[in-house]
């Protein structure tokens, strides 16, 4: 019964469904659902990611317990209606910053929700109240359509967020390789649009710091950054939270330089 329900929407391109869907669908009672769907997941053929939500596990993904985390998102969140995109480390993996590819997904969404266990997939959500603005592109998965940070927003969001980015380090290493695909135009408009500043003077400060003959020569247009933070005159801003006692400054970027970058690369 359940099988061949699953069978018809794997067929028609439905990924996952919901206990009250296939009650609907099948004209059975909620426990008869939940008694099938015990059964499937015991034989790891199932797996139930998210309130009553379930998703067929492929056999080639059984032993990972779960489908990978980049095909489980599209269904879960269009499930959960929530606007959403990848995030921080693991959208810089997508754009080739992987030097360590982090074992949790990260996921940054409009809606409050718990993490997701799932065999050996872990995502973990960050809040955020509005992600209109924040520049996204979609890369086409075998469930769908999976929204990431563009590369400029997510070296943004990597210092927004630098405490779930690894710090201030891991985060050096990761724009080590991020750099190679960021676009300085949409970068510097990203930077115009901000409300804040002080990812601006940081990031500025992290990328002459670990390559500034790379940085130079990948586009002119990138030295508007300094133009930028020039024509705003922001305050200084420490490079990490902590003392800055004792601490040089650099006027350029207007950044306290209270502790030294050492990039993994």
């Amino acid at each position: 019964m359940i099988k061949e329900y699953i069978d018809v929407l794997l067929q028609a391109g439905k990924v996952g469904f919901s206990s009250q869907e296939a009650e609907q669908s099948l004209g059975v009672s909620k426990q008869a659902i939940a008694m099938a769907v015990s059964r499937l997941r015991k034989k790891g053929q199932l797996v139930t990611p998210y309130r009553d939500f379930h998703v067929p596990i492929p056999p080639e993904y059984r032993s990972l317990g779960c489908l990978p985390a980049n095909q489980l998102l599209p269904p879960v969140m269009r499930h959960v209606k929530s606007d959403y995109y990848l995030c921080l480390l693991s959208a810089a993996a997508i754009h080739g910053a992987a030097h360590q590819r982090p074992q949790i997904t990260q996921v940054m969404t409009a809606k409050r929700m718990r993490p997701i266990q799932c065999g050996s997939v872990v995502i973990r959500f960050i809040y955020k109240k509005e992600l209109l603005d924040i520049p996204t592109q979609l890369v086409t998965v075998p469930t769908g359509y999976l929204k990431v940070s563009t590369p400029e927003a997510t070296a943004m969001d990597l210092l927004l967020y630098s405490q779930q980015s690894g710090g201030i380090n891991h985060i050096a290493t990761v724009l080590t390789e991020l750099i190679e695909v960021i676009d300085p135009k949409k970068m510097l408009a990203l930077v115009q649009s901000s409300r804040e500043n002080a990812w601006v003077q940081r990031l500025g400060y992290i990328l002459e710091k670990i390559d500034p003959d790379e940085f130079r020569a990948r586009d002119d247009s990138l030295l508007l950054l300094k133009k930028y933070i020039d024509e705003i005159n922001p305050s200084f801003v420490p490079l990490v939270s902590g003392s800055v006692k004792g601490c040089s400054w650099n006027k350029v970027w207007r950044v306290i330089i209270n502790t030294e970058i050492e990039s993994d690369l």
